[in-house]
């Protein structure tokens, strides 16, 4: 394990530096809750914007944005984090084998007894090492800078954890693809245009899967569709059946921090039979 040990060392400065900018970003983002949470107006404005555009910016219909939850959700999980979480992630895949062999430190790391497939997985097995690590700071982030602006009403912890390994899951993907495409290459250029292409195209195509019906089909070949299908701070990390009285599952509505009737968008009322 001294290729991952060394792979983690190296890298520690930047994990300093995007650990202390995430948790910053997060107090600065929460700090912001209090002036919009009872702007009406709010509503009416996201409410108003075209499907593709919501899909866009990870916004929807069916929680207020001006809720704990519906804030979270639109101002962090829909968009910001995990794009940030996947940056990350793709400069540490794209850095494993391309960077390193193109800055000439590869060759010095396979002067010893080291084979290129060790070398491999355990510089991949360091990129995940670092990305969870970077998701434990968002979630103790959140855990702290949320309370003091009433952030954390209706809002399930078990599904802000899950929520927060998903956005983490989802940027160690690109990073996958970023540490495949440069051992592939050789080239750290290459490993970043791959996995930004993937990033970005996956949200335009869900996003025209969205504005289309005889596109709908195409969200599900958009890993931005798999991973924003669901608020998951009020739905948690697992799917169940709605009852006909609430769009959410019942598991949610027994939940002691789950979301309150107050904050169910009820531009969308559950038929009640």
């Amino acid at each position: 394990m001294r290729v991952l040990g060394r792979f983690l060392a190296d890298r520690r400065r930047s994990m300093v530096w995007w650990s202390g900018g995430v948790a910053a970003y997060v107090a600065v983002n929460n700090a912001f809750y209090p002036t919009i949470k009872n702007v009406t107006g709010i509503e009416n404005l996201v409410k108003n914007l075209p499907d593709t555009v919501k899909t866009l910016i990870g916004g929807g219909d069916q929680i207020r944005i001006t809720s704990p939850p519906g804030y979270l959700q639109g101002r962090l999980f829909g968009l910001t984090l995990p794009v940030l979480l996947l940056i990350f992630a793709i400069g540490a895949g794209a850095y494993a084998i391309g960077g390193s062999e193109e800055d000439g430190t590869l060759e010095l790391l396979l002067s010893n007894p080291v084979t290129r497939g060790r070398a491999l997985i355990e510089r991949f097995a360091a990129v995940v090492v670092l990305s969870l690590g970077l998701g434990i700071v968002t979630t103790a982030s959140l855990l702290a800078f949320s309370p003091p602006f009433g952030l954390l009403v209706g809002v399930s912890i078990p599904g802000l954890v899950a929520a927060v390994f998903a956005a983490t899951t989802f940027g160690l993907m690109h990073g996958a693809i970023a540490c495949a495409a440069g051992a592939w290459t050789g080239r750290r250029s290459v490993a970043i245009a791959t996995a930004a292409t993937v990033a970005v195209v996956g949200n335009l195509l869900n996003a025209v899967a969205v504005s289309s019906e005889s596109l709908h089909l195409l969200r599900f070949a958009s890993p931005w569709h798999w991973y924003g299908a669901r608020n998951m701070l009020v739905q948690g990390s697992r799917s169940s059946r709605s009852s006909p009285q609430s769009p959410f599952p019942q598991s949610v509505r027994r939940w002691p921090g789950g979301v309150s009737d107050g904050e169910i968008c009820t531009d969308h009322p559950a038929h009640v039979g």
